[in-house]
């Protein structure tokens, strides 16, 4: 490939900006390597997939999707299924390259025409939609709420600020950054599910008939229920299996995990880990790994990860979410029991606890809140990381001032430059009772994101990938008809987001 590299001096090199330094990227590899083994099972590499489902039950399938159905019924169930296949295509196309060649998402765009243009455009728009602690005051609601409510020793900003220090922590001390995120998604989707399930074999146990009515919304395909709130439906739909930057969040897991070629590039290490050279460029494997399947294999993997971690823990507990708020809390808001006040600020996540609290009282509150609790946080850890890894790798990546400064550094520094900001925000009170405001301006601009990001990603891998480490041609144009029906369904929600 072309080398647009000039001859500079060290000076000058320093005071070029990053956009420039964009511009002026290499786009040649570093050169082929040898194809690590696959390992025989996913289990011994699983991870990505894990740490992208506890984030994504914290965003659309905690809040927006059961806030939904209290409001309108389970008329809208069936956009669910297809909003999270769509995200599941999404994710495997976009790290398809990284498997390949090691290199996250947001460099693969890097290298297609108007190439200043993507890394650029999609950290402002990930900074500008996640920066805000939404996560952290909603998780905040709920411990406040378990201390006592209006009676706690502590009130919500220092519950807030408590929720997002300890998920800094949960970041900066393990010896790795993905062993830390690993382990607090691992341990909420445990507290969650085993928590959800409860919930619904209790609903289900007492009423038994309940479960045909939400059946038939995930069945019936195209219908639309009167007085719909389409800003609140846009943003669960923009939430469903994360959205937003989940794509790109996904392939520097995967990265760190070491999927494929990305096991040469190496992993972002914490506080306690030593610093390690991370490389700037990726490698293409050797062509023997692709004529013998190797490449395949590992691309397998890659996508059961997503499967079998994200795909399927999303399906089913979303539809356990919609079920308990169509069953127990749509009656009580046509009733009148419940009100739009309450949904849209702290009651948001109070008023769920009525999942647990019809049939087994006080303790279900308790319960319920401490599973909604882990979610949240757990969104949150997921969130600062993907804001600070995304930064940390593009900066990286482009710049050698940062290369000499290296990768454990440059993430701290950014992560710790997003935590100012959330934590500013904390303490100054003015979301505090309406975090569902901030989630909604996340998910406005999530959606400009995605319904950009659908076309890029089939240009890389029809343009950029090598022909023989692409998708058979039926199989890639099942794949690139499916992120086209996706782009449409974030545009339309995107212009009902904005009316």
């Amino acid at each position: 490939m072309e080398n647009n590299v000039g001859e500079e001096t060290p000076q000058e090199n320093r005071e070029k900006s990053l956009l420039k330094k964009i511009l002026s990227y290499d786009l040649s590899f570093k050169g082929r390597k040898p194809l690590p083994k696959p390992p025989s099972s996913i289990r011994s590499i699983a991870g990505p997939g894990v740490i992208m489902a506890a984030m994504a039950i914290g965003a659309g399938e905690l809040i927006f999707w059961p806030v939904l159905v209290t409001k309108t019924g389970p008329g809208l169930l069936w956009l669910i299924p297809i909003a999270l296949i769509v995200q599941f295509v999404w994710l495997i196309e976009s790290t398809r390259w990284t498997v390949v060649t090691g290199e996250g998402w947001i460099q693969a765009t890097g290298r297609l025409p108007g190439r200043g243009l993507w890394p650029g455009l999609w950290l402002t728009v990930m900074t500008i939609s996640l920066i805000w602690p939404g996560w952290s005051v909603a998780a905040a609601a709920g411990f406040w709420v378990l201390t006592g409510g209006p009676e706690s020793p502590l009130d919500l900003r220092v519950w807030g600020l408590i929720v997002y220090l300890v998920s800094i922590t949960a970041l900066l001390v393990p010896r790795y950054v993905f062993q830390g995120l690993f382990l607090a998604s691992s341990i909420s989707l445990l507290v969650f599910n085993a928590g959800l399930i409860i919930a619904f074999i209790a609903v289900v146990a007492n009423e038994p008939g309940s479960l045909g009515p939400v059946l038939k919304g995930y069945l019936s395909v195209g219908s639309v229920p009167e007085n719909v709130d389409f800003p609140l439906l846009a943003s669960a739909i923009a939430w469903a299996g994360l959205g937003a930057m989940g794509n790109a969040f996904y392939s520097l897991l995967v990265r760190d995990r070491g999927f494929g070629m990305a096991a040469h590039v190496g992993r972002i290490p914490g506080l306690t880990g030593k610093e390690v050279t991370v490389a700037e460029k990726g490698y293409l494997p050797e062509e023997g790994d692709v004529k013998e399947g190797r490449l395949t294999r590992w691309i397998r993997l890659m996508e059961k990860d997503a499967l079998y971690f994200f795909l399927i823990p999303s399906i089913l507990s979303l539809f356990i979410f919609t079920y308990l708020a169509a069953t127990l809390l749509h009656p009580a808001y046509v009733a009148g029991e419940i009100t739009d006040k309450q949904l849209a600020r702290i009651g948001a996540v109070i008023v769920q606890s009525k999942f647990f609290e019809y049939f087994m009282g006080n303790a279900g509150v308790v319960m319920y809140l401490i599973v909604a609790v882990f979610a949240l946080w757990s969104t949150q850890i997921g969130l600062l990381d993907a804001m600070a890894r995304t930064w940390a790798d593009t900066l990286y990546v482009y710049s050698e001032r940062v290369r000499s400064l290296g990768i454990k550094k440059t993430y701290t520094i950014a992560l710790l430059a997003f935590a100012a900001v959330g934590l500013t925000v904390i303490l100054s009170g003015k979301f505090q009772q309406t975090p569902l405001t901030l989630l909604k301006l996340g998910a406005i601009l999530g959606l400009i994101q995605q319904v950009i990001s659908m076309p890029i990603t089939i240009m890389i891998n029809n343009r950029l990938l090598p022909p023989e480490m692409r998708k058979a041609a039926n199989v890639r144009l099942v794949f690139s008809g499916v992120l086209v029906l996706g782009m449409f369904l974030y545009l339309i929600s995107l212009i009902n987001a904005i009316k």
